[in-house]
C-alpha cells in the first residue's frame, strides 16, 4: 500500500525558523553558554550558531553619556595588543563600546571621529592611574572634569603596604626560635586584617596558635604591629588615607590630601616612595573623584562587576579569536535591549 501525506496548509516553516533562532539568540545572552554549548542545546551546528549571531547582530557605538568610565580588561589572544579598552556609562547601566587597544594614538584617532558637540555632553570622566587615558581625557574632553578611581589608588597603597609586611616579616622566619616565628606565622596568616576595611567584631575571641591565647581581631593587629615601628607607620598610613577616601568631600579633600602627601614622604618608608609621588602626581585628579552625581561619588566601581562578566565569557568561550564577534558578544550579553537585525 501506498502512503501519501496532506500538505498542512496552516504551517509556516519561516514562522518555526524564526522563532528558533530568535530562542538561540536569546540563549548567547548567557554568558556562562558558548557558542558550541548553545548549538548542542538547540541541535544545530557550531557554525550556524556564529553565523546566525555574526548575521543579526551588529552593534553599533551607543551616544556618550554624562558620566563616562574607562577601563581595561586583559585579552592577549583576542588581538595583538594586551588590553581591551571597555568605555562604559554607569547611568545607563551600558557599555558605550568595546575598543581593541588601550594606545594612546588609537584612542585619540577614536575620540576625533565623534562631534565635538556629543563630546560636550560629557560631565565627568573615570579612569584608573594609566596616563595615556589622563592625557586623552584632557585633549579630547576639554570641559569635561577628570576623576582618578579610588579603588585604583587605594590598590597600589594596599600593594606597597604588602611589600613592607612581607619585607618585615621574612626576617622572622627562623623556625628554631619560637617567639619571633610567632610573629612570621600571624603576619603571614592574619595580614588581612591590616589591609581590611570591613568592620572587625571587637568582642569575639578566636583561639590563636603559636600563641596559646584567644585573641580578638583588635587583639590579632595590636600584637601584629609590636614587632616593627616600621610596619605600625606604615599600618598608620594606610589606615589614615583609607579614612580619608571613605570620609573626605570635594570642600576638604585638598588640604586632608595635602597632609596625607607629607606625611608618605615623612615616613621615609622606601616601599612608600612611589606612594607619595604618584599621590602628587594625580592630586588634581583624585580630589575630582569626591564630586558626585546624582548621590554616587564618581569612579569605576560599577565597572568591576562589568568586567567579572566580561572575564567570564572569556572563560567560557576559550575560542574566541575573532574581535568583532567577541565585542558585538560582549555588548549583546552585557546591555539590556541590545537590538537585533530583523529577519529575512
Amino acid at each position: 500500500d501506498s502512503i501519501f501525506t496532506e500538505k498542512n496548509l496552516l504551517a509556516n516553516k519561516s514562522i518555526e525558523s524564526h522563532s528558533m533562532e530568535m530562542e538561540i539568540l536569546n540563549g548567547l545572552k548567557n554568558i556562562n553558554k558558548s557558542y558550541k554549548e548553545v548549538a548542542k542545546e538547540y541541535d544545530v551546528s557550531e557554525y550556524y550558531v556564529r553565523d546566525l549571531f555574526d548575521r543579526k547582530v551588529d552593534l553599533k557605538r551607543n551616544e556618550l553619556p554624562e558620566v563616562l568610565c574607562i577601563d581595561e580588561v586583559y585579552n592577549k589572544r583576542l588581538t595583538k595588543y594586551k588590553y581591551c579598552c571597555i568605555l562604559y556609562s554607569p547611568q545607563r547601566r551600558q557599555i558605550v563600546d568595546v575598543l581593541n587597544t588601550r594606545h594612546k594614538n588609537f584612542l585619540y584617532d577614536y575620540f576625533a571621529r565623534i562631534s565635538t558637540q556629543e563630546k560636550q555632553k560629557v560631565r565627568y570622566i573615570s579612569i584608573d592611574l594609566w596616563d595615556s587615558y589622563r592625557e586623552i581625557s584632557y585633549k579630547c574632553f576639554p570641559n569635561a572634569i577628570v576623576c582618578a578611581d579610588s579603588f585604583h589608588v587605594i590598590k597600589h597603597i594596599v600593594e606597597a603596604f604588602k611589600k613592607i609586611r612581607i619585607r618585615i616579616q621574612n626576617k622572622y622566619k627562623d623556625t628554631r626560635n619560637e617567639e619571633t616565628f610567632s610573629y612570621y606565622w600571624l603576619l603571614k596568616k592574619y595580614n588581612y586584617l591590616l589591609t581590611s576595611t570591613k568592620k572587625r567584631d571587637n568582642f569575639k575571641s578566636r583561639k590563636v596558635a603559636h600563641t596559646r591565647m584567644y585573641m580578638t581581631s583588635n587583639d590579632l593587629i595590636h600584637f601584629m604591629l609590636k614587632l616593627s615601628d616600621e610596619l605600625k607607620l606604615a599600618y598608620e598610613l594606610l589606615s589614615s588615607y583609607q579614612l580619608f577616601n571613605q570620609n573626605a568631600s570635594i570642600d576638604d579633600a585638598y588640604p586632608w590630601l595635602e597632609e596625607l602627601i607629607s606625611k608618605f614622604k615623612l615616613s621615609r618608608i622606601p616601599e612608600y616612595i612611589e606612594i607619595w609621588k604618584l599621590l602628587e602626581n594625580w592630586k588634581v585628579e583624585i580630589i575630582n573623584s569626591f564630586n558626585r552625581t546624582n548621590g554616587h561619588r564618581v569612579s569605576n566601581g560599577p565597572m568591576e562587576r562589568v568586567n567579572r562578566d566580561i572575564k567570564t565569557l572569556y572563560r567560557t568561550s576559550y575560542d574566541m579569536k575573532n574581535f568583532v564577534r567577541t565585542r558585538n558578544r560582549i555588548m549583546f550579553c552585557i546591555n539590556q535591549n541590545a537590538p537585533i537585525l530583523s529577519v529575512k
